[in-house]
Order: C-alpha cells, then structure tokens, then sequence
C-alpha cells in the first residue's frame, strides 16, 4: 500500500500538468556534484532552482536528502537527534517514489507529517529521477558531537553506495532586517567557499540559517569549497548575492564537486 503525502496541497500546484511543468529539469551532461543545497519554500519560490539542480542529477542509485527539523522534538525522542522515515512507496501526482530508512538511526514518521522539507523533492524525483531511492534524514543538532555524528553518518552512507547524491535542504538565512540578512549572507557565502569552519559565526550570530549545522557536517564529509549558483531574496533572483536586496531571508543553490 503506497503511503500518502501531507504537503502537496499547499506547497504544489493542484494541476498535475501545472506541477509537472514546474518539476520537469532538462538533463544535462555535466558531471554529478557530491553535494547540493537547496532551499525550502513553495514550489513558486524555489522551482529554478530544484530544476537546475535535477539537471545536474543523472539517476543515482540513492538521493539521500538531509534537512533540519524546525518544530520540536517528540517527547519519546528526546535523546535522539537524527530521524529516517520507515521504508516504503510514496504516492505522488507524479508517480511514486522510493523511501527507504537510512540504518543505524531512529525511525519516526512522525516527522513526515511535521516538515515538509523531504517532500518537497517528492515530484522531482518521481519526474527526473524515478528509479532512486530516497534516503531521508531529518536533524536536531545542537552539540559538535551531534555534528561529528551526522558527517560520519554521511561518510558512511557514501561508502555503502558511491552511487548517490546528496542534498541538503536548508534556507541560507534566518528572517531578519534586508541589511543584516544580506550581510549574514555573504559571511555564509564565503565560509563555504573557502570550506571554513561555522560554528563559531553562528554562535556570534554572524551567519544564520536552518541548516548551518549540518552544512559543517558536510564541510568535513565532503572536502572542497561550495560554488554558490543561484540566490533568491524578496523579489531578486540572479547567480550573486546582492547588498540592496531587499527580501528578508536567503534562499540559495549551491553545489559541492
């Protein structure tokens, strides 16, 4: 019995044709980064983006989707800080899809009715690349062990399959004042290009963001600089991120060779 989502109507589309042209990603013969970063938001936001990345995705065996959890943990979790979702099909108005439980880690599905940051990439891979298997991991980091813990996680499921991509779900930026989002922004950008660490900017509130954490899990899994490829903010779209940008948050697709 195929499984349900939970999101679609809100954050898709109604129209499977409207849906599918929104999802459709022209594949190109460039090779396969190790690793992509995508935002989070509804398909009107963010859809170049999810569409240049799936171009550079050639039907991996394994799309490992890792992304922060924004609400709080259950109360059954308490001493856990990374989650999978049970193994099984999703339905989608694309086609199913694969989910499978990364090993080693809790299972709650739970966290596929709180967030929709995994679902989202449903429809694209249902469309662009239907025969991958889906790994989700959902994160709750607070301590360096906590991150230490996801990258070797990382490690490991690469080494299990070197087929695979992985992508990290994450907004660049927090909500905040356009000048002090902006400059958090371009801190970001250049910590990830030159592969710095990022916990202290983010303990001095000089970066923001969702996913900072498990961008310094990858920094150590995945050695090489992040090229920054597209960056949304209000009503700026365009490949840099600019200091007049007005928006409130950082939306950004960036990729790891």
């Amino acid at each position: 019995m195929l499984k349900s989502t939970y999101f679609m109507d809100m954050y898709y589309p109604s129209g499977k044709e409207e849906l599918k042209a929104y999802c459709q990603a022209e594949q190109n013969n460039e090779h396969t980064p190790s690793l992509i970063l995508l935002p989070h938001a509804g398909i009107e936001y963010v859809h170049r983006m999810y569409q240049e990345a799936f171009a550079y995705i050639h039907s991996p065996q394994r799309i490992v989707i890792i992304a922060p959890l924004h609400s709080e943990k259950l109360e059954k979790d308490r001493d856990s800080f990374l989650f999978t979702l049970s193994t099984g099909d999703v339905e989608t108005p694309l086609g199913p899809v694969t989910v499978q439980a990364a090993e080693g880690i809790a299972v709650s599905d739970s966290y596929a009715e709180e967030e929709y940051t995994v679902e989202l990439f449903y429809p694209y891979v249902a469309l662009n690349s239907p025969s991958s298997v889906i790994i989700p991991v959902f994160t709750a980091l607070e301590t360096k062990e906590d991150i230490q813990a996801l990258s070797r996680l990382m490690v490991r499921l690469k080494k299990e399959v070197n087929d695979s991509v992985f992508i990290v779900s994450g907004n660049f930026t927090s909500t905040g004042a356009s000048q002090e989002v902006n400059q958090m922004a371009r801190t970001l950008k250049e910590l990830l290009e030159n592969n710095a660490p990022l916990l202290e900017a983010g303990s001095r509130k000089k970066i923001s963001g969702c996913a900072y954490r498990i961008l310094e899990a990858a920094r150590t899994a995945f050695p090489g600089k992040f090229s920054l490829m597209m960056a949304r903010s209000g009503d700026y779209l365009g490949e840099s991120i600019k200091s007049d940008a007005d928006g409130r948050i950082w939306q950004v697709y960036a990729i790891k060779e």
